[in-house]
């Protein structure tokens, strides 16, 4: 089954400063697996599903960011960004990359 972890808040707290100097900071890393073998990358619905579930698991990931605080929604939203865009392209699927990067549904070519 193909699968892959989400791992962007350790780079958002680093940006926000939460791994200063002389601070310890907890090494495990919020991570979530996303399942995506039963899909299949060769049909619109199945690069519009996967998309959909990484930006599910990037706002899980990102969600110790989110926050009503002002500035911290910035945060969040980059953090959920960054995150979506690593999966996309871990995922290496040109139709998948082509959507997330232009929001238009992407070109299937029909095979013979």
């Amino acid at each position: 089954m193909k699968s892959f972890k989400l791992l962007p808040l350790a780079i958002a707290l680093a940006m926000t400063g939460i791994a200063a100097a002389g601070t310890r900071v907890d090494t495990e890393v919020p991570s979530v697996v996303v399942e995506y073998g039963d899909l299949n990358l060769n049909t619109n619905a199945g690069v519009l599903k996967l998309h959909a579930r990484l930006r599910s698991a990037a706002q899980n990931v990102c969600s110790p960011l989110d926050s009503r605080m002002i500035g911290r929604l910035g945060e969040y939203a980059a953090c959920v960004t960054k995150a979506v865009t690593q999966s996309v392209a871990a995922v290496g699927n040109d139709s998948l990359s082509k959507y997330h990067r232009y929001g238009i549904k992407p070109a299937v070519l029909a095979s013979n």
